[in-house]
């Protein structure tokens, strides 16, 4: 089927370059729905981006509500119980950011308006003013998200939250599923969690998280240069994220704590490379403490640091999506580690594409049993290339898009 011109507008938070999950995952996608037409941005964060154009993308506008905070939401975000009356990102509530997108759907007049996640819920009532598409990239399961990370813990807050916040984002979540004509999903794992919650469906579509294989293909053909003081020949366990988000900051403990010691009993010389924003004053003690443990902090290129790794490790036990740092490490010829949660949503086998573990020994004896067979390394890393090119790549993700789109427009006259 023919696919007419769509012009399509993004709604999201994220700043350029992509730095992190959530945008590379909107990276992704912009740049595939490119081969449809014209796409404008229309980003809510709270930093400024240091781009204020970006190449192929017909309208980028970015807005810092950092700078712009009413007294209300000032208070919000300085009183935790004011937060249980809204969602929980409050800067998804600035008037202004609305009048101005607003604007823009005048202005770019969109087929289709991708909001991506959750938070950004408020702004549906400016796109259904207008005769477009809407499409809900749904890349977490967010109230199942919140349930895990945020009233699990025996507190009041958790409780507080609990009873009055996560209603609210349930309520919501249907509410935007109900009212999109698609609805965008990581994996399998995440459809059947939607349904289970909400019901049937049958608008849901598969959009798997996915990378440009040729920007990291520089690490697996050597080309790329190990960050200063990386050697390829050193054992290096590299661990990527964003600190502030708690399944990660709880996974560099546990390297810390009690798999990186137990490494280092059978390997003295080895390092534990911790690579991105957010981290805090724990890890960056650990690193004073232990010249072998190296916290980075925020970088702008990751490929240096694969180049350096021996092996990427992924002990996460909470968490939703796909992980974009073991697409990453198949794509760089790196072995990964991983705990099941970690891989979830991933067709990845144990053992073919990777080594699963759920406890700290049998994550310990994984590197230990890497790192004495290199027959196993290049297994290992040579199917998981193969996986990636097949099912993640922007390629293969653009066939799932393009089936979306040849849906939409069956309903639609672009």
């Amino acid at each position: 089927m023919t696919i007419p011109k769509i012009r399509t507008l993004f709604i999201t938070k994220m700043t350029y370059p992509p730095l992190g999950g959530v945008p590379m995952r909107n990276w992704q996608n912009i740049n595939i729905m490119m081969n449809f037409g014209p796409v404008a941005v229309f980003s809510v964060f709270n930093e400024d981006s240091s781009n204020e154009a970006i190449e192929g993308v017909t309208i980028w506008h970015h807005y810092n509500v950092a700078k712009h905070p009413s007294l209300w939401l000032r208070l919000q975000r300085g009183i935790w119980w004011l937060r249980l009356l809204g969602l929980n990102d409050y800067w998804a509530y600035l008037q202004p950011a609305a009048a101005q997108l607003n604007e823009i759907m005048k202005s770019f007049q969109p087929d289709v308006v991708i909001i991506e996640e959750l938070w950004l819920y408020h702004y549906l009532s400016v796109v259904q003013k207008y005769q477009c598409q809407i499409i809900f990239d749904d890349h977490n399961v967010e109230a199942s998200l919140f349930e895990t990370l945020r009233c699990s813990v025996a507190s009041v807050r958790s409780w507080a939250r609990k009873k009055l916040h996560l209603p609210q984002i349930k309520f919501t979540e249907n509410d935007l599923i109900r009212k999109s004509a698609q609805v965008w999903v990581c994996s399998k794992q995440d459809k059947n969690s939607l349904e289970k919650l909400y019901g049937a469906i049958p608008h849901s579509y598969l959009v798997p998280n996915g990378i440009n294989l040729k920007y990291y293909d520089c690490v697996g053909l050597g080309e790329c240069e190990p960050a200063i003081g990386l050697q390829k020949s050193q054992l290096n366990i590299l661990f990527t994220g964003h600190f502030g988000y708690v399944p990660n900051s709880e996974a560099a403990e546990l390297l810390i704590n009690q798999i990186y010691p137990k490494v280092r009993q059978v390997y003295p010389d080895s390092r534990l490379l911790l690579v991105g924003r957010g981290a805090n004053q724990f890890m960056y003690d650990a690193a004073k403490q232990n010249s072998n443990i190296i916290v980075t902090g925020e970088v702008e290129d990751i490929r240096p640091y694969l180049a350096g790794a021996s092996v990427m490790i992924v002990p996460l036990y909470k968490g939703g999506g796909t992980r974009f740092k073991i697409l990453e490490a198949f794509a760089a010829g790196c072995p990964v580690i991983s705990t099941t949660k970690g891989a979830e949503g991933l067709n990845a086998e144990n053992g073919v594409h990777l080594l699963l573990g759920d406890d700290v020994e049998s994550m310990t004896e994984a590197i230990v049993k890497l790192w004495l067979d290199r027959a196993l390394q290049e297994k290992l890393a040579n199917n998981a290339y193969d996986l990636v090119q097949s099912k993640y790549s922007w390629e293969a993700v653009a066939e799932n898009i393009k089936f979306a789109m040849a849906d939409l427009s069956k309903h639609k006259q672009f």
